[in-house]
């Protein structure tokens, strides 16, 4: 799954944290972790409802009272004790060197007397392995964000009053698109830049597929407006073209009450509509050992309704089961191929690091019937041919 950041209105880490809450990240089991590891803390994440919609807020709370500097080998160690999956770890590794480079850079410092202090260390910490651990459960792989909002203003830190964006964002800004949005106050805080830095595959104006669920994350500031993060799903042209995982849904209706004719006719009209991907009749007994099947109809979810109204009205069935599966397709696209001296119209896919071609099964059947042949007949003098050829090299 590919997901979309909108950072019209900035982006932080708690912001990041909040949005995948919101979109169903349960933390609690990485906090459970991370005191495994020696960082005991609570990720709280609360409902939010702001001029943006509703949303998600996120709070990290720790039970000292005053928590050590740490450095970034400090907190790279503790990414490296911590039970995850290793591309949660490699991710959360990645951001913590972009940010620990900018601060570096920004204080002219080596990397390794950089240490936390406005950021802060556990929220740092959190905020940097909760975003990588909510990517991992809900199976991104992919993030595409919008330009950064450029912002003016000043800030007090512990080096004084900065100019905004603060330097390290400034640093790790450099290179990304941005755009005018007149604030005078922090948008995009040092943690946000490094994750857009580190996690962000590619820029755009807008999410591109098919649109999943959205989830909105709230900073500390009352500000109306939070980050927005999509769903976004492959659409069929794209899957088809690149392979990969997909949803569909089944419907499913045992049948006992059709005639032959009747039967075959509603399978012929289902096949046929543009929103059922594929028919399958299963034969077998049903109760009171009457003859029966299972008449099966995939589709894509966004066709469901349409394709309910067909096997409703095409077999008068009075229930059908729904479900969701996710199916994994080869990469494809359409093709030509040379069958018996003519040119038809094929599938070309590839399995395995190889090509083929299959030409398409109603064009072999048109060009059989032309020459008063079956089907078979085409594609087994074809294979002879094949077979010939392949001996002769």
């Amino acid at each position: 799954m590919d997901m979309y950041w909108d950072c019209a209105n900035g982006i932080s880490g708690d912001m990041t944290l909040a949005a995948l809450a919101h979109l169903g990240v349960d933390f609690s089991p990485l906090a459970e972790r991370l005191a495994q590891a020696g960082v005991a803390c609570v990720i709280e994440c609360r409902e939010e409802n702001r001029a943006g919609g509703p949303g998600f807020c996120a709070d990290v709370r720790w039970r000292e009272e005053e928590q050590p500097l740490r450095h970034p080998a400090d907190i790279a160690a503790i990414f490296r004790r911590v039970d995850v999956a290793e591309r949660v770890r490699g991710r959360a590794l990645a951001v913590l060197d972009a940010l620990a480079q900018a601060e570096a850079h920004a204080h002219r410092i080596p990397v390794e007397q950089v240490h936390f202090h406005e950021v802060g260390a556990v929220d740092t910490l959190v905020d940097i392995l909760g975003v990588c651990w909510g990517l991992e459960e809900l199976g991104v792989e992919r993030v595409t964000a919008s330009s950064l909002p450029w912002f003016g203003g000043s800030i007090e830190c512990a080096h004084g009053r900065i100019p905004l964006p603060a330097p390290a964002t400034a640093c790790l800004m450099q290179g990304k698109p941005v755009r005018p949005s007149g604030a005078q106050t922090e948008l995009v805080t040092p943690t946000g830049a490094a994750l857009v830095h580190a996690l962000v595959d590619d820029f755009a104006e807008g999410p591109q597929g098919r649109l999943g669920r959205l989830g909105t994350g709230y900073g500390s500031r009352p500000a109306p407006a939070g980050l927005r993060i999509w769903e976004v799903r492959e659409t069929p042209a794209d899957t088809q073209a690149h392979g990969g995982r997909e949803e569909v849904c089944q419907l499913e209706c045992h049948l006992d009450h059709l005639s032959g004719e009747e039967l075959g006719q509603a399978i012929e009209a289902l096949a046929a509509a543009p929103a059922v991907l594929d028919v399958l009749w299963l034969a077998g007994t049903g109760k009171k050992n009457r003859p029966s099947g299972a008449l099966r109809v995939l589709c894509l979810p966004a066709a469901q309704e349409e394709a309910l109204r067909l096997v409703f009205r095409h077999t008068h069935s009075l229930g059908v089961r729904i479900q969701r599966l996710e199916r994994v397709v080869l990469p494809r696209t359409a093709a030509t191929v040379s069958c018996d001296g003519e040119r038809m119209p094929a599938k070309r896919y590839g399995l395995e690091g190889c090509t083929y071609v299959r030409a398409e099964a109603d064009a072999l059947g048109r060009h059989a019937a032309g020459r008063g042949l079956g089907m078979p007949a085409l594609r087994f003098a074809a294979d002879a041919r094949h077979t010939v050829t392949e001996e002769a090299k």
